[in-house]
C-alpha cells in the first residue's frame, strides 16, 4: 500500500469525527464525506502504523440517506463535516456517538435524548476569517484560504458584513473575527502590524487587536447579547457560546438538573463572563465563579450589574490554582471547562468539597468520559445530556449531572 493508490472500499461505519470507516487488507481506513452502506472510491492521502487515511474520488453506490450539500465551499471547506446527511441523521449519530464514548471510556449507560436545535444554518454568532490576498476560510488540513462569499453557518448580519469587508482594502490584517448579537455587531482586525484600516463603510463596533492589545477604532470594544431575560457584555476575548439560541435550552439543563431550592453554594468553575452563573443565580442563595480570562472575569462583574444580580462573586485566576486555597463548601459546583477538561488538581479539590451534586458541560464526550471516571467513586452519574450546538458539524456539547454517593470518607 502506498500513498496515492486508488481503491474501492465498503463503508461500515462512522468514527466520532464524522469520518467513514472502511478496511483495506484489515488495515483501517478513514475517509471524510462518506457514509455508512456506500460503496466508494478512494485515494490513500495518509499512512500510519495502525491505520490509513483516504480522500473520497467517487461514490460508485450512495447511501439513501445522502444529501447533496447546499454549501458551495463544502468539498473544500472543513467547517461543515456532516453537511451531507438529513438533520435528523446528524443528531442520530451525535446521540450514537456519546453513548459508544461513554459506555467505551467510562462504563456509563444513562445518555438521554440529544436537544434538538431549532435553526440548523445562520445560527453562529462568531467567525474567524482568514485573510492573505483574499479573506475566507482554511481549506482542508492546509493553510491555503479559500475565497468566500458567505458562511452558511453564520447568522445573516455577518455575512452582510463580510460582503463589504471584500471591498476594503485588507493589507497587514491577519484575521477578522466578527461577533454578532440580536442588536450588535462587533469587528476585530487582527493585525501583523500597526496600520490603518478603512472603516467608513462599516456601520458597527470596531476593534483593532495588534500585539495583543485592543484599541478601539469604532463604537464600543463589547456588544450586548442575550440568554433568555438575561443580558450579557461580551469583550472582544471572552468566551460566550456561539450558538445563542440554543444555549438557552443548555443552560435551562443545567438549572433542571441542579434542582435548586434557593437555599444553595453554587460554585462556578470557568465562569467565562459569568453566563451560567448569573442565569442560575436568581435559583441560589449564593453563586461564586472563577475564570482564568481577565477580561472576562471584568464582564462578568459588569454582567452581574446589568441584571441587577447580587447575590454573585467572581474570582479572577487559573482555577487549577485558585481552588487550592479556597475554603468553601458548595453544595453544588457546576463546571464548563475548556476542551482539555478538568485538571486533575481540580478534580481532587472538588471530592474534597463533597457538593451534594456537580453539573459538568462539556464540549468534548471523550475527556467528559475521562473525567467521569476520576469522579465516579464518589459520585452516581445520573445522565448524560448531548445537546446539539454545531449542527452539520461533529461536534456535541453535553451536560451531565452527578449525585453525591453515601460515602463515610
Amino acid at each position: 500500500m502506498n500513498l496515492n493508490d486508488i481503491y474501492e472500499v465498503d463503508i461500515t461505519s462512522l468514527d466520532h469525527q464524522g469520518r467513514g470507516i472502511a478496511r483495506i487488507n484489515n488495515l483501517i481506513t478513514f475517509i471524510p464525506n462518506t457514509l455508512p452502506n456506500e460503496v466508494v472510491k478512494i485515494k490513500i492521502s495518509n499512512i500510519k502504523k495502525n491505520y490509513m487515511e483516504g480522500e473520497l474520488v467517487e461514490i460508485l453506490k450512495p447511501s439513501n440517506i445522502r444529501i447533496k450539500p447546499i454549501c458551495p465551499y463544502y468539498d473544500e471547506c472543513g467547517g461543515c463535516d456532516l453537511l451531507h446527511m438529513p438533520y435528523n441523521e446528524q443528531v442520530k449519530y451525535k446521540e450514537d456517538k456519546v453513548k459508544n464514548i461513554m459506555n467505551r471510556y467510562a462504563k456509563i449507560d444513562c445518555v438521554t435524548d440529544i436537544v434538538k436545535c431549532d435553526k440548523q444554518v445562520n445560527y453562529r454568532n462568531k467567525v474567524t476569517f482568514q485573510v492573505k490576498s483574499v479573506i475566507g476560510m482554511y481549506r482542508k488540513k492546509s493553510y491555503d484560504i479559500i475565497s468566500i462569499d458567505k458562511c452558511l453557518l453564520a447568522d445573516d448580519k455577518i455575512n452582510n458584513y463580510l460582503a463589504i469587508l471584500k471591498s476594503i482594502d485588507l493589507d497587514g490584517i491577519n484575521q477578522i473575527v466578527i461577533r454578532t448579537s440580536a442588536s450588535d455587531t462587533m469587528i476585530i482586525f487582527v493585525c501583523d502590524k500597526d496600520i490603518n484600516i478603512d472603516i467608513s463603510k462599516l456601520d458597527c463596533n470596531i476593534v483593532k487587536k495588534y500585539k495583543d492589545k485592543y484599541t478601539i477604532l469604532k463604537g464600543n470594544n463589547y456588544i450586548i447579547d442575550y440568554i433568555g431575560d438575561k443580558k450579557y457584555k461580551i469583550s472582544p476575548s471572552s468566551f460566550f457560546q456561539i450558538n445563542s439560541n440554543q444555549v438557552k435550552k443548555l443552560y435551562d439543563k443545567v438549572i433542571e438538573y441542579l434542582e435548586l431550592d434557593g437555599s444553595e453554594f453554587v460554585l462556578d468553575l470557568y465562569c467565562g463572563t459569568g453566563t451560567i452563573g448569573i442565569y442560575l443565580a436568581n435559583h441560589a442563595k449564593k453563586v461564586l465563579g472563577i475564570e482564568i480570562n481577565k477580561d472576562a472575569i471584568c464582564d462578568a462583574i459588569e454582567n452581574a450589574k446589568l441584571n441587577n444580580v447580587s447575590n454573585i462573586e467572581f474570582l479572577a485566576g487559573d482555577v487549577s490554582k485558585i481552588i487550592d486555597n479556597l475554603n468553601v463548601y458548595p453544595s453544588s459546583v457546576v463546571v464548563d471547562p475548556p476542551r482539555t477538561g478538568l485538571d486533575k488538581k481540580v478534580i481532587v479539590k472538588i471530592l474534597q468539597m463533597k457538593p451534594k451534586k456537580i453539573v459538568y458541560v462539556s464540549c468534548d464526550p471523550v475527556t467528559l468520559a475521562r473525567d467521569l471516571n476520576l469522579l465516579k467513586e464518589y459520585y452516581t452519574v445520573e445522565k448524560v445530556t448531548p445537546v446539539d450546538m454545531f449542527c452539520n458539524t461533529m461536534h456535541v456539547e453535553n451536560v451531565c449531572v452527578l449525585t453525591r454517593k453515601n460515602i463515610k470518607k
